[in-house]
């Protein structure tokens, strides 16, 4: 499976020069990867964002793996907030940080980056936000030695270069190796 979603988003980054119809001369050159749809469902498109917001991923992602609470909040932005799977919305860092200890003390959970796509779109105001589209494993090890695994894809609004808004969808009981 990991390997048909690399090669879907290989062909992603390799057709969508080709495919670009936004270009306009004398207007700021932006290569379409995709489209979205707004509150109303009106089509937008997806831009490639800047590749160096997946450094930010990354480093937030570290810190989960290290248990630096610290650091993690230092990424979230002053507006940090997360919408669960279930449903639950975690508001804050400390919050999150809350959540976090819970969890890692339960399931001992480590996260692994299966892959990140910036990308860019404009909301209804026309204002242009940085976003990051992600794809991380889970492992979860639980006091009796059972480990279970679950797929995140995490959808990340960045302000500023922090995290600031996050969807979180997720399959679970995926096959540990």
């Amino acid at each position: 499976m990991r390997s048909s979603i690399l090669a879907a988003l290989y062909l992603i980054f390799l057709v969508a020069p080709v495919v670009d119809a936004d270009h306009h001369e004398g207007k700021e050159s932006r290569v379409v990867i995709g489209m979205g749809l707004s509150m109303g469902g009106e089509p937008r498109p997806l831009y490639a964002g800047s590749a160096s917001n997946m450094k930010i991923w990354q480093e937030w992602i570290q810190a989960h793996n290290d248990r630096d609470f610290d650091k993690i909040a230092a990424l979230n932005g002053d507006d940090f907030n997360v919408m669960l799977p279930n449903g639950q919305r975690v508001v804050g860092s400390e919050a999150h940080r809350e959540l976090l200890q819970g969890w890692i003390a339960e399931a001992n959970t480590t996260w692994e980056i299966w892959w990140i796509i910036p990308n860019d779109a404009e909301n209804a105001e026309g204002e242009m936000e940085e976003w990051l589209s992600t794809g991380n494993m889970l492992t979860m090890t639980d006091a009796d030695g059972n480990v279970s695994r679950e797929f995140h894809q995490v959808d990340v609004k960045l302000v500023d270069g922090k995290l600031s808004t996050g969807y979180v969808s997720s399959m679970e009981n995926i096959p540990a190796p």
